[in-house]
């Protein structure tokens, strides 16, 4: 017992000496605690979550389409913006939902006919469509309600071959019935009319719109199937990214490796030798990170069928901008340590860290708006937005440019002070 004891005192104290250990074995926990717990404390409810964007064409320009405009601008959960071609817009991606009120749609409403309200739904945003269906609802009943229901009404009994005189005495029967019922319920339990429960299942929740009526449109990029394509595309992609930072910043890691083997001392003291070294190091590391990208996207296509060959000249030069990013990164990692357990640490640290805020593991869409921004700081974001565009809407080259853009400047930002570093630790002597 004595001898273990020893031991164990010897390895606690070689622990303690090595700060930058002992911090990273301290520290990594409570990083992603505390991302995960800002991240899934809002999933809790939906006002912890950003405002969802609603696009709203109004052909009719009445009162009523105005004061259901008003209405949803009230709502807590909408950024509504009036504008045109709302479907084509939805089917970009530039939107997750949009509400087009046809024209002749508040006259209708008095002559009692169906709604014809159409609502464009992307489904690769699901979780966007359960606030849109939530917020846009008691809007619309608010405006409209009982317009609605008569309509509904009507269809009912013209189903049942009840037309003319018999459904109008039908539905003022009816109607007075739902009245007298709708406040006993709001005189017994002490709620005004027309009160509803705000705890919906997720599916009655989406399904609410074609419950009353409204015409709903599941728009996607071309060639795209259902949500479960969206899903596996967002897997593929966001395992590719992170997976990809490991590798790469292991290959940054071979500098650390060959300077304790003394091989990177003999590169130095070549003629040519200089940054030379660094930028073959990142050469070699590219060649890595496209190849890695290239076998889990070709999985992700025969496995998952995750659509590829939509645009394989976006997803190519898409690739590349990323794999130059994280190849950036990982040498600022590797000049950075002083040892391999450092560089280990600390790449676990910063890579996890970017995952999960980035929306590697799971989409920015659950988060609240603060979080998206702070996300859009990481290398991570930026390749999940350009790769959903290029897998689920269906964007060429162009339609991904802002991404490639940003991550090539990450790219450049990050070699500079990689180089920087290279000089002061390696070519700099006393």
């Amino acid at each position: 017992m004595r001898h273990a004891l020893t031991v164990a005192a010897k390895d606690l104290r070689i622990f303690v000496r090595d700060r930058t250990g002992m911090m990273l074995t301290f520290a990594l926990p409570l990083v992603l605690v505390t991302i995960f717990g800002a991240a899934m404390g809002a999933m809790g409810g939906s006002k912890s979550l950003g405002k969802v964007r609603l696009l709203v064409e109004d052909l009719d320009a009445s009162a009523k389409s105005s004061a259901l405009v008003d209405a949803l601008r009230r709502a807590d959960g909408l950024n509504v913006e009036v504008t045109s071609d709302v479907r084509a817009r939805v089917a970009d991606g530039k939107a997750p939902a949009a509400l087009r009120i046809p024209s002749g749609w508040g006259a209708g409403l008095e002559a009692g006919r169906a709604s014809g309200l159409v609502l464009y739904r992307d489904p690769a945003q699901s979780i966007e469509q359960q606030i849109v269906a939530g917020n846009m609802m008691p809007a619309l009943m608010s405006v409209a309600g009982k317009e609605i229901g008569r309509a509904m009404m009507r269809k009912s009994l013209k189903a049942f071959g009840i037309e003319g005189e018999a459904a109008d005495e039908m539905e003022k029967t009816l109607s007075a019935t739902l009245a007298e019922a709708d406040a006993a319920d709001a005189t017994a339990s002490g709620e005004p009319s027309g009160a509803t429960s705000g705890d919906q299942d997720a599916d009655p929740l989406r399904g609410m719109p074609r419950t009353l009526g409204l015409e709903v449109d599941d728009v996607t990029g071309p060639d795209h199937a259902s949500e479960t394509t969206a899903g596996q595309s967002h897997a593929v992609a966001g395992i590719a990214v992170m997976m990809l930072l490991f590798s790469l910043s292991a290959c940054g890691g071979t500098i650390l490796e060959e300077e304790a083997q003394g091989t990177l001392q003999r590169l130095r003291l070549t003629p040519t030798a200089g940054r030379s070294v660094l930028i073959g190091k990142a050469l070699f590391t590219m060649v890595v990170g496209m190849a890695s990208l290239v076998l889990l996207f070709a999985f992700g296509a025969l496995v998952f069928h995750v659509p590829v060959a939509t645009a394989p000249l976006a997803l190519v030069v898409l690739s590349f901008a990323v794999a130059a990013a994280a190849t950036s990164l990982g040498l600022v990692l590797a000049v950075t340590c002083r040892t391999r357990k450092q560089l280990e640490g600390t790449s676990t640290l910063v890579i996890l860290a970017m995952s999960a805020l980035g929306g590697s593991w799971f989409p920015l869409a659950l988060t609240p708006a603060w979080y998206q921004k702070l996300g859009h700081f990481t290398l991570n974001a930026w390749a999940m937005d350009g790769y959903q565009g290029i897998l689920w809407y269906g964007r060429d080259l162009r339609g991904v440019l802002p991404e490639i853009g940003v991550l090539l400047a990450i790219a450049a930002g990050l070699m500079l002070l990689a180089l920087r570093g290279w000089r002061r630790r390696f070519e700099v002597t006393t």
